[in-house]
């Protein structure tokens, strides 16, 4: 007997002191074993690492959770992430990603990163996963800082999977350009395009048609590419538009496009010419102008520009801010689309806005009657009557639908139409053929227009350069004095601002 035990005793020794022998010996054993997850248990307890990812691997082809959730006894955490894909339960599938994250799994902290919502927690969790290597971490996280405006953070991460990744590659042009290192930045472009990338095909596009000007070299410019009608019937409105940065130029260039394409606007008598990009610091704009929360810029450089070539509107495309049209001058954002451009440029003749104003611009435009696509509810009946006999004129009978216009202030509006139009939703896309004669009216009575000749006598007024003032408010004058009679002061800062559309 004690023969027995001292043989047990010196075969235990003997294991334990050479436990990696056993290690080999039980994987070996297991590779040709029907069921080898046992062996490779006895291996994986041992601390073989070889053995739990061979379990692993093991457990996750037969979606066993028992020996899942055996390798996460002893701190296997990729057990733990692939566990959670089996769980049913999403709360306990949560906890294990989690688990698996604060194990060092990259894959995991990529996950539990996307699912924190707030900045810092994301940021370091998908830190966390790229500094592993993992790619889909790096890309996320430059996009997380590119969101919050933070395009030094972004950079090196880009600078990482551009060689890869075209969307990479193109975001990382962008910033390369604003640095002023436009051979890399084209470069980049080039890549992103040659891999399908068809936004940065576009911007090459842009690049091949386009280049900044100064506004010295405008004026000039702009007459030779001016369309041959331009001064005639057919271009009651003389629209040019203005990009102040290459995403600027991309944008403005696609709205030219769509414009030349839309069938519903071309019997309009309004002109739209060629985009022209600025110079950098030709003008400064601000997304707070003037500290009223909607974008603005400076015109008083376009001046001259604007006399020359008989400019009657502007449409500026900055860098960001909230869309607005402010007596003659449309300002748009990189991300305002198309339909935005449409909504807007139906201010310029007056149409007011059919979703809810805010009460302060209900009060406004409410009571002043004035739009040309809506009346309101009176004491005894509509008003203005004459906006109604002008529709009937043009369509008959005229039915009357419930607008939200003036919703806030509760005073009851209504508008011509029962479906939803552009007015309300620019994404409805919605005109009506009575609005578009509406449009065609006011585009023929300038008298009921608000030119950038208008915004110019502002902007000159304000900085006290009363010769130039005096001039563009005689300019103003001159536009009118054929339709209306003038007021004896100028009429206040006009801005249409659209609250729904964020910068």
């Amino acid at each position: 007997m004690f023969r027995a035990t001292c043989l047990v005793v010196f075969t235990s020794l003997t294991i334990a002191a050479d436990t990696g022998q056993l290690n080999t010996q039980l994987l070996s054993n297991a590779q040709h074993a029907e069921e080898p997850a046992s062996l490779l248990w006895l291996a994986s307890e041992q601390g073989s690492q070889q053995a739990q990812q061979r379990l692993h691997d093991f457990a996750e082809q037969k979606q066993d959770g028992y020996w899942l959730e055996k390798l996460i006894g002893l701190g296997y955490a990729p057990a733990a992430l692939t566990l959670s894909r089996i769980e049913d339960n999403p709360r306990i599938s949560q906890r294990l990603v989690r688990l698996a994250a604060r194990g060092g799994v990259a894959q995991a902290q990529y996950e539990f990163a996307l699912s924190r919502d707030d900045y810092s927690h994301r940021a370091s969790w998908l830190t966390a996963a790229a500094e592993q290597g993992l790619f889909e971490a790096q890309t996320a996280l430059a996009d997380w800082y590119l969101l919050y405006q933070q395009p030094e953070l972004a950079e090196p991460w880009l600078a990482q999977t551009a060689d890869t990744d075209p969307q990479s590659a193109f975001q990382l042009a962008y910033l390369r350009w604003q640095h002023g290192e436009k051979e890399e930045a084209t470069a980049l472009f080039e890549f992103a395009a040659e891999h399908e990338h068809e936004e940065a095909a576009e911007v090459l596009s842009v690049l091949n048609r386009y280049q900044p000007v100064s506004v010295s070299a405008l004026r000039n410019q702009l007459a030779s590419s001016l369309p041959d009608n331009w001064l005639t019937a057919q271009c009651r409105q003389r629209m040019q538009p203005l990009a102040t940065g290459l995403a600027e130029m991309v944008q403005a260039d696609r709205i030219f496009r769509q414009f030349k394409r839309d069938r519903r606007l071309q019997s309009l008598s309004l002109c739209v010419a060629t985009p022209q990009w600025l110079a950098d610091n030709t003008m400064r704009c601000d997304a707070n102008w003037r500290g009223q929360g909607r974008l603005g810029c400076d015109i008083r450089p376009l001046a001259e520009t604007v006399e020359a070539n008989n400019i009657t509107h502007l449409m500026v495309l900055a860098q960001s801010g909230k869309a607005n049209v402010n007596n003659g001058v449309m300002y748009l954002d990189v991300g305002d689309t198309y339909s935005v451009f449409v909504h807007e440029l139906a201010h310029f003749v007056g149409f007011v806005d059919e979703y809810p104003l805010t009460a302060g611009l209900a009060r406004e435009y409410c009571s002043r009657k004035t739009a040309p696509n809506l009346v309101f509810l009176g004491e005894i009946t509509y008003a203005p009557l004459d906006n109604i006999a002008k529709w009937q004129a043009i369509e008959f009978p005229v039915r009357l639908y419930p607008a939200r216009t003036c919703h806030n202030i509760r005073q009851p509006s209504y508008k011509p139409s029962e479906r939803m139009t552009f007015l309300e939703n620019h994404d409805a896309k919605y005109i009506p053929p009575l609005y578009l004669s509406i449009w065609q009216q006011r585009l023929n009575d300038p008298g009921v227009q608000r030119t950038v000749s208008m915004n110019l006598f502002q902007a000159f007024q304000r900085a006290k350069q009363t010769e130039q003032a005096a001039f563009w408010l005689d300019r103003v004058r001159q536009e009118k004095a054929a339709f209306l009679p003038l007021p004896a002061e100028p009429a206040p800062d006009e801005t249409l601002i659209d609250p729904d559309l964020t910068p």
